[in-house]
């Protein structure tokens, strides 16, 4: 987490507050907020004329620009006489500050999500037209390859070309045509959240299972995207709205002459991996211990026991207690204690609900029970582990 700067109320007072133009080729709210909360704090102007169409009056008296530098706005923004911050990697015929996502820590991110969880197979869905896409592709394949994951192991997922997108079965039938040529289970890295939703839209629709056969994550964690799939989406947070306070403050310190246009870029670095069904799976050859684990997963939040998941796989109590500890090292109650206790962490930091609730949504019969194993995991009781990380959320 990088630090914030010192609030700007203590500068000296202006005559008149500045008045700064966000100009944006894309949208995202959370960026909008960040640049928002220094504004108030630095007593800004914000000019609203980008946020309604592509025009500003004529010798418009601004003080300086936030901008994400594209295709539509490319030029106007290279016209804007004074200083200037952009928030993307594309190459500008002008030399300004830079705020941007970590994109190496972000692929070394999502290689450490699919590793953690036995994959041995990985692929990347790139974008070619796209700059930032293939830039965390490329990350994500020097992590993995740094991992000691061999060569081969790694496979590329290509978005069909834009005639395709006239033609949506052609479109899936291509993308399909590449996933069938891929072995299973498959940890595939999108790069960016609408790519992940694509893919598990053509999964979905042609019978393939995700995450037991393909686990998708992307990045942006846009959760209205994320949450409204047919299976919801794992997905990186790259702290968006701390991008948009920060490239504020650079702009702030541009104005005041603190720094030059040659100024490197600032790298805002990622937060966690939000985890949705899509990539919450163990990726393990055995296929009792496999099918014992789809169902754990489906199941956690009735009060299943190791007989239940027994007559589910048709193995053995001993038999499954075996397979378990070759390929998890753990036991299968462990397992599934996991599994309750990650939904119960998840709960307990982005839920306001009552702890006996989280109990029996996690398959407990009550909070005590809960309890004791929560503090089996964690040497802590779930009031004090909300107490705890919901404080450290809200300070990021």
């Amino acid at each position: 987490m990088s630090e914030k700067p010192a609030s700007p109320s203590t500068r000296a007072p202006r005559s008149r507050p500045p008045s700064i133009l966000l100009a944006f080729d894309w949208f995202d709210h959370r960026i909008y907020r960040g640049i928002a909360k220094f504004a108030s704090e630095a007593g800004w102007h914000l000019s609203p004329y980008l946020f309604s169409d592509r025009n500003v009056p004529f010798n418009w008296p601004g003080d300086g620009a936030i901008t994400s530098y594209g295709p539509t706005l490319g030029k106007f923004i290279e016209s804007l006489d004074m200083p200037k911050v952009d928030v993307t990697i594309s190459k500008i015929p002008q030399q300004i500050p830079r705020v941007v996502n970590d994109n190496e820590q972000i692929g070394k991110l999502a290689a450490k999500h699919f590793l953690k969880r036995g994959f041995s197979h990985f692929a990347f869905y790139d974008w070619p037209v796209v700059e930032v896409n293939m830039l965390r592709g490329r990350h994500f394949r020097d992590a993995l390859l740094e991992a000691g994951v061999e060569p081969e192991n790694i496979h590329t997922i290509r978005q069909p070309g834009a005639r395709l997108l006239r033609d949506w079965k052609a479109h899936e039938q291509a993308i399909l045509d590449q996933i069938n040529d891929l072995p299973r289970p498959l940890g595939v890295f999108t790069g960016q959240d609408n790519l992940g939703a694509t893919l598990i839209e053509v999964c979905s629709h042609n019978g393939i299972h995700v995450p037991e056969e393909i686990a998708v994550l992307g990045v942006d964690n846009i959760e209205f995207l994320c949450d409204c799939l047919a299976v919801p989406m794992s997905s990186i947070d790259t702290r968006l709205e701390e991008l948009g306070y920060q490239a504020a403050n650079q702009l702030q310190r541009l104005m005041n002459g603190e720094i030059e246009n040659d100024e490197p870029p600032l790298l805002v670095p990622p937060g966690q991996v939000v985890r949705r069904r899509s990539s919450e799976f163990l990726a393990v050859p055995h296929p009792g211990v496999s099918k014992a684990l789809q169902f754990m997963r489906a199941e956690f939040g009735s009060p299943i026991t190791l007989e239940d998941v027994c007559e589910q796989v048709g193995m053995s109590k001993r038999g499954l207690e075996k397979a378990f500890r070759t390929h998890l090292r753990r036991s299968p109650a462990a397992e599934l204690r996991r599994i309750r206790i990650d939904h119960a962490k998840r709960m307990l930091t982005e839920t306001d609900i009552k702890i006996e609730a989280i109990a029996r949504d996690c398959g407990y019969c009550n909070s005590s029970n809960l309890s004791l194993a929560f503090k089996r995991d964690t040497e802590m009781s779930p009031r004090a582990y909300r107490r705890k990380f919901r404080a450290e959320a809200e300070r990021m």
